[in-house]
């Protein structure tokens, strides 16, 4: 009987230490799966709203006017590209709030489209617009580079900057060559997101992880006239 009760007691005492071992690999697995749903869900929300911001900055894109069309001293040709279309547009996806750093074009703003996001220009987070004529399915990109127009960059401060992903043969190849004279807007915003559990970082993943969106709207300002 004595035999017994020890068998049963041993056998308990084991089933016991099985339970533990196999709650805590339970538990680590379970706590892996919170941590990457937390982290993806987090980043799946900045980028929901990167893609939110480049939308509303490229449909008030579509209603400005991207050129100046007078004659001055800087601008010999009624055709000249606006700066404030470009400022104008930045100030719609990243505000014009007191103390934003470094200063955007003008002060005492609502809060822009990315809001509560904010863009480090030191990790080379930008915004990047262009604009494109289309005549007889041949694209004319404004400005002229190939990078686009930077914010950061057009500020002379130092910072990296970025450029656009789309070359003009790529946005071409998305025409349609039979299709009307059009103007189009490309908005691009980059950003970097930094981790908050640093949970991916041992799988490989980058921390900072690169975020881009971008959207093409028409703008009827941008269209080719016979006096352009």
């Amino acid at each position: 009987m004595v035999g017994m009760n020890r068998f049963f007691f041993t056998k308990n005492r084991k089933m016991k230490g099985q339970s533990l071992v196999e709650m805590a690999l339970i538990l680590i697995i379970l706590l892996v799966m919170l941590a990457g749903a937390v982290e993806f869900g987090n980043l799946l929300n900045q980028y929901t709203t990167v893609v939110d911001a480049a939308r509303a900055g490229a449909r008030f894109a579509s209603n400005d006017e991207p050129f100046v069309r007078i004659a001055s001293p800087s601008c010999p040709v009624p055709f000249c590209i606006s700066l404030s279309f470009f400022k104008n547009i930045d100030i719609i996806i990243e505000g014009a709030e007191l103390g934003r750093n470094p200063p955007p074009p003008a002060v005492d703003r609502d809060k822009g489209a990315l809001s509560p996001i904010r863009l480090d220009p030191t990790v080379g987070d930008d915004v990047v617009i262009s604009v494109f004529s289309i005549h007889n399915g041949a694209v004319t990109r404004f400005p002229a580079s190939e990078g686009g127009w930077s914010y950061y960059r057009s500020l002379g401060l130092g910072y990296p900057g970025a450029y656009s992903e789309f070359t003009n043969a790529e946005m071409q190849a998305r025409l349609d060559s039979t299709a009307p004279d059009t103007g189009m807007v490309l908005v691009e915003i980059f950003y970097h997101y930094n981790q908050i559990l640093g949970f991916w970082r041992i799988i490989g993943l980058p921390d900072p992880i690169p975020v881009y969106a971008y959207a093409i709207m028409p703008v009827s300002a941008a269209e080719p006239t016979p006096t352009d």
